[in-house]
């Protein structure tokens, strides 16, 4: 399950944060925040989704956005001037600039939720392309396993054959030795019946495959048909 986000607020102002956050909390869903003044900017991690930076001290502005401007996670600026809008949309051009103006926590809410869905649906691809990887890896061994399957069967074929000739002839064993082989015996016998059922299993993966591929030309037939 995906984790809930982390926003990130930098703002020397503290009604920033504040009115961002309370109006926040009346969405459906509220991530978790961490506000940082331009003082413990040094501190920040890379611990957060999507970084929000707010009115800052003269002369702080360069700095903030210099950290943020990494590429590893989306930054909307809230600016005060149309100047300043202009001047970091021409040097931080990967940021997202907004002029903050009458009703600007709306316009704010509005790009950080889509911002924070495309973060959540990276997460999600990332997290399909490891399980992919990993069902390739075993996907690999599977059909390994299905290629040798026969030679395998041979081989423990031969090992019960014998260690059933052994046993007939038991009398001239010792008793340490034939408990040996009968541990021999029963083993093989083990694997043996592992190896059946994992044909079985191939065999029933095949006959599944196969309804699955008869029934979606007749579902692609429905379709085209209705009116």
């Amino acid at each position: 399950m995906y984790e809930s986000p982390v926003v990130l607020i930098i703002a020397d102002d503290a009604s920033f944060p504040r009115d961002l956050i309370s109006r926040w909390q009346l969405e459906r869903t509220v991530p978790g925040f961490t506000v940082m003044s331009t003082e413990r900017l040094n501190g920040a991690s890379g611990n957060f989704d999507i970084a929000l930076a707010g009115p800052v001290r003269n002369g702080r502005l360069t700095a903030v956005l210099k950290s943020l401007d990494d590429g590893s996670h989306p930054v909307i600026c809230i600016l005060e001037s149309a100047h300043e809008l202009q001047t970091v949309k021409t040097e931080y051009p990967r940021l997202l600039a907004l002029q903050r103006h009458e009703g600007w926590l709306e316009s704010v809410m509005l790009v950080a939720t889509e911002c924070l869905k495309r973060v959540e649906l990276a997460a999600r691809v990332r997290k399909a392309e490891h399980s992919a990887a990993a069902n390739a890896g075993h996907a690999a061994l599977g059909r390994y396993i299905l290629e040798t399957r026969h030679d395998f069967n041979n081989l423990l074929t031969s090992a019960l054959g014998n260690a059933e000739l052994l046993l007939l002839d038991g009398g001239n064993l010792a008793e340490v030795a034939r408990d040996q082989l009968e541990t021999i015996h029963t083993m093989t016998l083990q694997m043996h019946e592992i190896m059946q059922r994992f044909s079985s299993l191939a065999a029933e993966i095949q006959v599944a495959e196969k309804q699955s591929q008869d029934e979606t030309p007749k579902l692609s037939q429905m379709t085209v048909s209705a009116p």
